[in-house]
């Protein structure tokens, strides 16, 4: 069982996993230089603040904090690597006024998230997620995006029961990053970046060339929970959560991805799944996707959410 230890008053806060700090790491890991907190000011300080109620559920060990907004039929949205849940505001927005719950996930280590074992595996993870489940009347779509595709698909490969889709927004997780697009998922949470060496890497690992960089995408790059994902994915093997538990999926391909190349990724689901996979293809967006192509995405998920009888 892992204990949380409160660091700032509040909800939102930022809690911190005692015996975590400086022991995860990850394979191609950033320099830390001994800053192993996040900045008040540099790419691990708020990106911005979630839209909806926040609760925090204690359970099984798990301390599990979501943002809530709608009521309907719920969705669960599970943010990218080290990335803040507030990352869905525009998409839970949308969802809410569609008639839906649009529920933020919030990460390890970030908004007094906390995982239930102090070295979650991808699937501890999971059954995290599957503590919240369990308190729903109904089944749920899960909606990850990039690090949040494999967490969304391990959850419907444990809990399947509590699941009736899968949306995936810019997911890998069998063939390996490209080398330059892997230096810049690094470089993005690297507090010693010069700004605009820190730009760079956001733009080029995230953005098509020519589309707006908001700020809040210079911030928001979280260490912690990083670090914790991405042990928590190593030690898992992707062929055990890839197919989501044979939920449907609907998956949403950048062609501009830099980091999850649609060969890699939308072609070879498309390619081994078949039936299951409905795909949307997004032109003049990279792997952010999210503010880059808003109502491109939400379009993409009412429509394939309109082939469940939801209402």
């Amino acid at each position: 069982m892992s204990e949380c230890l409160v660091v700032l008053e509040g909800i939102p806060a930022l809690y911190m996993k005692s015996a975590i700090a400086g022991v995860v790491l990850i394979s191609a890991a950033w320099a830390l230089e001994g800053n192993m907190a996040d900045t008040n000011d540099g790419p691990g300080s708020l990106a911005r603040a979630p839209v909806g109620v926040t609760d925090v559920l204690e359970t099984g060990g798990a301390r599990i904090v979501t943002h809530s907004l709608g009521e309907g039929p719920e969705l669960v949205l599970f943010a990218s690597l080290g990335r803040e849940a507030s990352d869905f505001n525009e998409l839970a927005e949308g969802l809410a006024a569609a008639g839906y719950r649009a529920t933020l996930f919030e990460g390890p280590e970030w908004h007094g998230a906390c995982a239930s074992v102090e070295s979650p595996t991808l699937f501890d993870l999971a059954d995290d997620v599957g503590r919240y489940l369990a308190t729903r009347k109904a089944p749920v779509v899960l909606v990850g995006h990039a690090f949040g595709n494999r967490l969304a698909r391990a959850t419907a490969t444990r809990h399947s029961e509590a699941v009736r889709g899968v949306v995936l927004i810019a997911a890998g997780g069998l063939k390996p990053i490209p080398t330059r697009a892997a230096a810049a998922l690094r470089d993005v949470f690297d507090p010693s970046l010069a700004p605009e060496e820190h730009t760079a890497a956001v733009r080029y690992g995230f953005f098509a060339e020519g589309n707006p960089l908001p700020e809040y995408w210079l911030r928001g790059w979280h260490q912690a929970p990083a670090r914790i994902q991405s042990a928590a994915t190593r030690a898992v093997d992707s062929t055990q959560w890839w197919h989501a538990g044979d939920r449907p999926l609907l998956v949403l391909a950048a062609m501009q991805d830099t980091i999850a190349p649609p060969a890699d990724t939308v072609d070879l689901l498309e390619a081994e799944l078949d039936d299951q996979v409905t795909a949307a293809r997004i032109e003049g967006a990279g792997h952010a996707l999210l503010p880059e192509a808003p109502e491109e995405i939400l379009a993409a998920i009412l429509g394939w959410l309109n082939t469940f009888e939801t209402h």
